[in-house]
């Protein structure tokens, strides 16, 4: 079993790259000031063409050109520019690995920029030619919206280790930022707005459906279809990582642009490069089976007999039919009715829905804030008013696993996890940094699953031999600071210590073959198979094969179809018309479905049975553990099963590390992520004790 991910595995030919481009490097960094993207457009855009320049690292751009170019000519040019003069631009080499420190551009630098040659024009005519200054490969793959005001665009880096990585940047015509500034009032958004302004300007590119740089060459600048990097007020740009559902979808995805990223490397730069998804061998498949919140009746358990309490802080029609509907939907989780009460303040040991403002309502009111945290007395869940006027199942499902989640808290005992099933000894800790006051967080759990938590403020409150210890495995030592993507400790009763860091690498599924599944599904019928008669044989050829041949309405269904003659009806309506005759999760439809695909070719859906699943989408399934040496190995989590012909994020991959002389011991901790009460519905991508750290560092003194 093996997965592949977006980690890339490249091979250069440099003599094709020497025989076709020239190189040179500019020096952006002049007498302590920053020289950058415009100095380029200057330099560059006027008289030269470069098919790609590269400027997202380091103190350095670097150009790119095709043969034959007059080098000397070229840089006697950019000289001229007081800036660049002496050595601020020289002629580089390409090589595959930088062996010295001879003046070169290589490994994923060279990468990077053959990359976003990508955009550059290929046409055989020279008039059509333009200067790719973006700088990076920005990609716009939906531009036939009916808003072409604002367009997001997939921005395509290769990151440290060959990691190709894929951002959703939103892009905005000029006039639009103009007109929002111009009716803004806000001046924090009027400076942001502003800010953008100063950003380079853009022109979408159809031939290459890419973005590219405006020039001076393209005349004066049309606020209508010049674009800005820029994003709307309140709307954050995403893009879900996998659709699938129809081809068009599965382009726009962000796994459909590192699989058009692929194509088009083997298409356009396999002369130059040879790129493949690296692949990681699986060594340990988890299946995720938690269903804890899948249903009422799975919560009964863990609420009977538990006290509810609605407490209405606000006092008003609108809180009152809140707190009437909140009712409503709370009470097919409990098994009596008469425990839930509404009040005006809390009750101790009931679970406490507070219903308040926002922030900015007491803020606005000059009045105190009615939220309240939670403590070993009061368990406190919120909900304001201005989000909460359409409370919905799943919303009171998340509310009530977070109040789940403050029980145990309080009365320091796992109840919605059974600890002991882990068979584990002695006591396991877990330790994760309070960011807002620089300290750690541990907590110390028993083989009975009863726990504790300690705060590391300062020496004198715990064993600091032990606290240093545990810090020192959280900072990073280059920096002094806590590192960046450590995001926590497992410590074992014997010790050992195991260091969590999430990664960039994501898992990438099968997405040529995803592909073909999609247009085979969205190809239309043969032309000798696209009549009624035609199909009506298709049914009836199944009828004397299959074991429901004298199915009734097989044999309507036939009829039916013999009744259109020489018509032709085209896939769509023939899949609607079979799921109405044979009901579409029926055995007969899946039978006669499978039928048409295995002897004549014909696919009319994407099959959600669960070998294709596991074979097309196994690198975003379950619990894979991998890669594992004394001292370090792999694993991610994905989803418990498809939904909805989407995935909506990736798998990042986590590493785990053995601090000094400690042993892996994580593989023992897999279980822990099989629960679906920290991302409501979701498995948990680390150990669920921290999401308990994490609430427990919002708990309040208790009163």
């Amino acid at each position: 079993m093996s997965i592949f991910t977006n980690r890339l595995n490249i091979s250069f030919n440099i003599d094709a790259i020497q025989q076709d481009f020239e190189f040179i490097r500019l020096e952006r960094q002049q007498n302590g000031k920053w020289y950058g993207a415009r100095e380029l457009d200057y330099l560059l855009g006027k008289d030269f063409n470069a098919s790609a320049v590269m400027f997202q690292y380091s103190k350095y751009a670097y150009a790119m050109f095709k043969k034959p170019l007059d080098v000397y000519q070229l840089l006697s040019k950019i000289r001229e520019n007081e800036e660049f003069k002496n050595d601020a631009v020289i002629k580089v080499t390409p090589k595959a690995i930088l062996a010295s420190s001879e003046d070169c551009i290589c490994e994923e630098w060279l990468a990077q920029i053959l990359l976003n040659s990508l955009s550059s024009s290929r046409s055989r005519f020279a008039k059509y030619h333009y200067c790719n200054l973006t700088g990076s490969l920005l990609l716009v793959r939906d531009f036939e919206g009916k808003n072409k005001d604002c367009i997001d665009v997939a921005k395509i880096t290769l990151k440290k280790g060959y990691l190709l990585e894929i951002k959703t940047a939103r892009h905005r015509t000029k006039i639009s930022i103009l007109t929002e500034l111009k009716n803004t009032v806000d001046n924090k958004r009027k400076q942001e707005l502003k800010n953008a302004l100063d950003k380079p300007n853009y022109i979408f590119e159809a031939s290459t459906g890419s973005l590219r740089r405006h020039l001076p060459r393209d005349g004066e600048i049309d606020a209508k279809i010049i674009y800005i990097e820029c994003g709307l007020k309140g709307k954050k740009a995403s893009t879900p990582f996998l659709e699938f559902g129809n081809i068009d979808n599965f382009y726009k995805s962000r796994a459909g642009v590192f699989h058009h990223i692929m194509v088009s490397i083997h298409e356009h730069l396999s002369k130059y490069m040879d790129a493949n998804f690296y692949c990681r061998e699986i060594d340990d498949n988890f299946p995720l089976t938690s269903t804890l919140l899948k249903s009422p009746k799975q919560l009964h358990s863990k609420l009977d007999g538990q006290a509810i309490h609605i407490v209405d802080r606000v006092n008003d029609e609108e809180s009152a039919d809140l707190a009437i509907r909140l009712k409503q939907l709370l009470l097919p989780y409990i098994t009596n009715e008469k425990l839930i009460t509404v009040g005006k303040g809390d009750k101790k040991d009931a679970l406490n829905f507070r219903i308040i403002h926002d922030a900015d309502f007491y803020d606005k009111m000059a009045q105190e804030d009615e939220y309240l945290p939670s403590t070993d007395r009061f368990r406190r869940q919120h909900l304001t008013i201005e989000s909460a006027r359409n409370v919905t199942d799943a919303i009171v499902k998340t509310i009530i696993k977070e109040q789940l989640i403050k029980r145990d808290i309080s009365s320091r005992t796992l109840n919605l996890f059974d600890w002991a099933k882990l068979e584990l000894k002695g006591v396991w800790t877990f330790a994760a940094w309070d960011e807002e006051r620089n300290h750690v967080v541990f907590m110390e759990i028993q083989p009975n699953g009863n726990f504790e938590f300690y705060e590391i403020e300062d020496r004198g409150i715990f064993n600091w031999e032990k606290f240093d210890k545990y810090k020192d495995a959280m900072i990073d030592s280059s920096s002094g600071d806590k590192s960046r993507t450590l995001e926590g400790l497992v410590i074992s009763d014997t010790g050992d210590i195991n260091q969590i860091f999430r990664s960039d690498e994501i898992t990438i599924p099968e997405l040529s073959k995803i592909e073909a599944i999609i247009n085979e599904v969205e190809t239309e019928f043969p032309e000798n198979k696209r009549s009624g008669n035609a199909l009506a044989g298709l049914i009836q050829e199944f009828m004397t094969e299959s074991s429901s041949k004298d199915n009734e309405e097989l044999v309507k269904f036939s009829d039916e179809l013999e009744i259109l003659g020489s018509n032709e009806i085209d896939k769509k309506s023939f899949k609607k018309l079979l799921n109405e005759r044979l009901r579409k999760s029926s055995n007969i439809s899946s039978e006669l479905r499978n039928y048409l695909l295995n002897k004549h070719h014909i696919r009319l859906i994407f099959s959600k049975q669960k070998e294709n699943l596991e074979d097309l989408f196994d690198a975003s399934l379950n619990i894979k553990y991998f890669g594992e040496t004394e001292k370090e190995a792999y694993y991610f989590v994905g989803d418990q099963n498809v939904k909805d012909y989407s995935f909506k994020d990736a798998c990042h991959l986590r590493k785990i590390l053995a601090v000094k002389d400690s042993k892996l011991i994580f593989r023992q901790l897999l279980q822990t992520m099989d629960v679906d009460f920290v991302r409501t519905g979701q498995s948990t991508v680390i150990p669920f004790p921290f999401k308990y750290i994490r609430e427990y560092k919002n708990f309040g003194v208790a009163k």
